[in-house]
């Protein structure tokens, strides 16, 4: 059985799924801000885990935002729900980095980025999976996909998630210009020309990768809670979270 790990930055999957569905909201009349409420273990699972491979765990990687560095207080209490919520899924290990407040009413997350690459590439020499997926849109990655996918003793794969906010062809065309300037440096242990994929994350794959909304502890709030017809047109029955789990 081959082994897979999750790595998922956080704010960056958060923040583009939420802000790419508003300017649709008008029209829809309801917010898709709920497929925040994302099962990462079934989002893979269901729908990316390659035949004959088990995912052995999931890092999550965040920074708590500090009430005082809030801009609305509501969304440091909606993130914190989510944080609570994410830790239900089995395998699930958040990884916290810190926030550096900036001059005026901004804010700079630390230590995210670095901690997915070196989580990744330690993993990988330690022999934890076979295929890395990793679920961000940041291109500061791109170095770190490199390595782990070309630059190892033994061969790895890594499929990148691009979240909704951003299209595969914008992570994908910085690091295809990126790897033409490291051919040109370095011989590759590995060859396989599909070593590296990245692909979107479609907003029927989210509908059908919910948690349910009642959790204990941190039970789905209202605000997040998709409409029935919704569920009902674009969600599985055996996947839907609005009804209990066999």
């Amino acid at each position: 059985m081959r082994k897979a790990v999750l790595y998922v930055d956080g704010f960056n999957f958060y923040y583009g799924v939420r802000n790419h569905f508003k300017p649709g909201q008008p029209q829809r009349g309801f917010s898709l801000s709920g497929l925040v409420w994302c099962d990462f273990r079934a989002l893979i699972e269901r729908h990316f885990l390659e035949p004959d491979t088990e995912l052995e765990r999931i890092r999550y990687f965040t920074a708590p935002v500090p009430k005082s560095l809030e801009a609305r207080a509501e969304e440091h209490e909606r993130y914190e729900l989510w944080l609570r919520a994410a830790c239900h899924i089995r395998g699930l290990q958040p990884i916290f980095g810190y926030y550096r407040p900036k001059p005026g009413a901004l804010r700079e997350e630390k230590e995210t980025d670095v901690n997915i690459a070196v989580e990744m590439l330690l993993d990988g020499v330690a022999g934890h999976f076979d295929t890395a997926y990793l679920l961000s849109g940041d291109t500061d990655q791109i170095p770190a996909v490199a390595a782990v996918a070309f630059r190892l003793p033994k061969q790895k794969r890594v499929r990148v998630l691009v979240p909704p906010l951003q299209d595969a062809e914008s992570w994908k065309t910085p690091y295809l210009e990126y790897m033409r300037g490291l051919k040109q440096r370095f011989e590759f242990r590995q060859r396989e020309p599909r070593q590296v994929d990245v692909l979107a994350l479609t907003e029927k794959v989210l509908a059908n990768s919910l948690l349910p909304y009642e959790l204990p502890d941190a039970p789905c709030p209202p605000y997040w809670r998709l409409p029935e017809r919704y569920l009902e047109t674009m969600c599985a029955p055996a996947w839907r979270p609005d009804r209990p789990r066999a």
